[in-house]
């Protein structure tokens, strides 16, 4: 049932469907090698990490964009939203971000089996050159606090931010806003009912 929500909430279509398919079956295989999410969270993988991380895409227009996803480890949201992008027949130039050499492996091998056009860049993202990203996403991967200052390094002025959040997004947002001033939108999960995504656009430094 829970694969069907997946497949109605997105739209996808019966060959998109396949590779996640085979994404299931790589991401399996490969977690009981460098424990890329944790083990149980498997059984429930149509909701728990390709819906959470699918859904973004009804919250921004990619078309022509750079896209740049922090973290991307398992590649949730990145691999996800690259699959959802082709299938939506998307032009939209999409960077994976992640430090650990075994991840980037992974990334790769999962980009080459489905024949994703997606590049991956092997790095910190606190070091690292201006990424100046149109759209840029996290998910578990820091509090929103660092992420803002990732954001105000590698974001362009006008560019938009997605961060998928859990039950304590709000004590991260209070926090964050002793620091920074930034104009948000708070938008519930499709994935969980705890979930929110916040989406930023302006960020200042207080």
């Amino acid at each position: 049932m829970k694969k069907n929500k997946f497949v109605k909430s997105l739209n996808v279509s019966r060959e998109t469907l396949d590779g996640f398919y085979e994404y299931k079956t790589l991401l399996s295989k490969w977690n009981e090698k460098i424990n890329l999410v944790s083990k149980h969270t498997l059984v429930d993988i149509w909701e728990r990490h390709f819906l959470d991380s699918g859904q973004i895409l009804k919250n921004v227009e990619a078309s022509g964009k750079r896209w740049v996803d922090v973290g991307s480890g398992a590649g949730f949201p990145g691999l996800v939203v690259s699959l959802l992008l082709r299938d939506r027949k998307v032009d939209c130039d999409l960077i994976l971000v992640e430090k650990n050499p075994k991840k980037v492996f992974f990334l790769k091998e999962v980009i080459r089996k489905l024949n994703l056009s997606v590049e991956v860049v092997n790095g910190n993202i606190y070091t690292l050159e201006p990424l100046n990203a149109d759209i840029l996403t996290a998910r578990a991967f820091s509090e929103l606090n660092n992420l803002m200052e990732i954001a105000f390094r590698h974001r362009k002025k006008e560019g938009i931010c997605l961060f998928l959040k859990g039950e304590n997004y709000r004590i991260e947002l209070d926090k964050t806003l002793n620091y920074w001033f930034f104009d948000y939108d708070i938008v519930g999960s499709l994935s969980s009912s705890s979930g929110k995504i916040i989406r930023v656009k302006k960020i200042f430094k207080r």
